[in-house]
């Protein structure tokens, strides 16, 4: 189930944070076309390395053009799992009902446990990002552009089932031999 969160060129791993890694994305002329699921949205997935990573906090600084009759409010990212079973829409022009060029930005990481907005990733690793339009006025064309910027979105490693088993064990048989 997506959340809202009303408020491509490359990837890189800017640096370790004391939760997860962080994954900045710059943004660099990306249309912003048809309503989510269209086949002709730009779709970036992104190998994070990171197995059912936890998505925790999400960032922005982006500037975005709306063309006539299109608002900014409309452009949209959302930044989900590889199977889409989980993730978030964000809108970073909620509100600004207009076309034309703004430039928004989230004043850093916002935290997305606090807000019961974090998901995790699949067993692959994979973060999606599909760039689409909450109200579609260009049909099978672009109604705006995300002209530049970053999109920052910390994960941090969730250690798999058989991790978290073993570490049981030897706790138990740390117990054990105490007796």
């Amino acid at each position: 189930m997506k959340k809202f969160l009303g408020a491509l060129a490359g990837l890189a791993v800017a640096a370790t944070a004391a939760n997860g890694a962080i994954f900045n994305l710059t943004l660099n002329e990306v249309d912003s076309n048809d309503e989510y699921g269209s086949p002709i949205n730009v779709v970036q997935t992104i190998n994070t390395a990171i197995a059912n990573g936890h998505v925790i906090s999400i960032g922005w600084d982006v500037t975005i053009y709306a063309d006539t009759p299109s608002w900014l409010s409309e452009a949209s990212v959302a930044i989900e799992n590889s199977s889409q079973s989980g993730g978030v829409f964000l809108s970073p022009g909620f509100g600004d009902d207009f076309s034309g060029i703004s430039a928004y930005s989230s004043g850093g990481l916002i935290d997305l446990i606090g807000l019961g907005l974090d998901f995790n990733l699949d067993p692959d690793g994979q973060l999606r990002f599909e760039f689409f339009e909450d109200f579609d006025d260009f049909p099978s064309d672009w109604d705006g552009i995300w002209i530049s910027g970053t999109i920052s979105v910390e994960i941090e490693d969730v250690p798999a089932p058989s991790g978290l088993a073993m570490l049981g064990l030897v706790g138990l048989a740390a117990g054990r031999r105490r007796r």
